[in-house]
């Protein structure tokens, strides 16, 4: 006798699941990283290419301008001389002003906009005179003369820009003792500014420290904001809702 037995039931295959060989499958970034790999490719490179460029020429017209005599009696040797110079000086402060601009560009992550202003401000300072010494000596001028004409110069111009200076000086020493912070919130008691001022710090500048009141957005000059009472609050934003 045999005896005949109903095959064991097998399980219907649904779909196949996704393996990670399949195409179709979403890939999800391991441990969450994928949405800080953007932020981390994200740098701020100088590019001195323009700089360098300009430096190169200035150093080749300096060296033409040696080749030459500011004074000989000959028209062609003066020429050479002069025409290099200012031809020097000119690249010169088109490399400093460009390294300038290149550095500021790359401080201002790190530093802010304010100092790195000051940075500029200082490298194309340094190197401009640095470039107008340097032309003057190529065609043999007395760098006394340009030290007394730029002590009158700078007494003139003192006089006459004595409130902006003034805001400068402060703003710098504003932006490197830091008594406050952009976003802190601030009570400023001046008798200038004829009482109290409750805000917000929103920039601090080379000249004017903007402050965001209830009453609105306020100017305050550095040199104000330097001898003023300044009590922080905190460093949390103002409710706009």
């Amino acid at each position: 006798m045999t005896s005949t037995h109903d095959p064991e039931p097998r399980p219907n295959p649904g779909p196949a699941d996704p393996t990670p060989n399949d195409a179709s499958a979403p890939s999800a970034p391991a441990g969450g990283e994928g949405a800080h790999l953007p932020r981390l490719q994200v740098k701020v490179q100088p590019r001195l290419r323009k700089a360098i460029v300009f430096g190169v020429i200035a150093g080749c017209l300096a060296v033409v301008s040696r080749f030459g005599n500011p004074d000989s009696r000959e028209v062609t040797s003066r020429l050479m001389a002069w025409v290099g110079a200012l031809a020097f000086l000119a690249f010169a402060m088109a490399a400093v002003v460009s390294l300038g601009g290149e550095l500021r560009r790359v401080s201002v992550p790190r530093l802010g906009e304010g100092r790195a202003a000051i940075v500029r401000l200082a490298i194309v300072l340094a190197g401009g005179v640095f470039a107008l010494i340097t032309m003057m000596g190529l065609v043999n001028l007395p760098v006394g003369q340009l030290i007394l004409g730029g002590a009158l110069t700078g007494v003139i111009l003192g006089i006459a820009g004595q409130q902006t200076l003034s805001n400068v000086f402060a703003g710098i020493v504003l932006l490197y003792a830091r008594p406050f912070d952009i976003g802190d919130h601030v009570h400023i008691r001046s008798g200038p500014l004829g009482g109290e001022l409750d805000g917000f710090v929103t920039e601090v500048g080379l000249l004017y420290v903007q402050v965001e009141s209830d009453e609105g957005s306020f100017a305050v000059p550095n040199s104000l904001m330097q001898s003023a009472a300044v009590a922080r609050a905190g460093s949390e934003a103002p409710d706009t809702a």
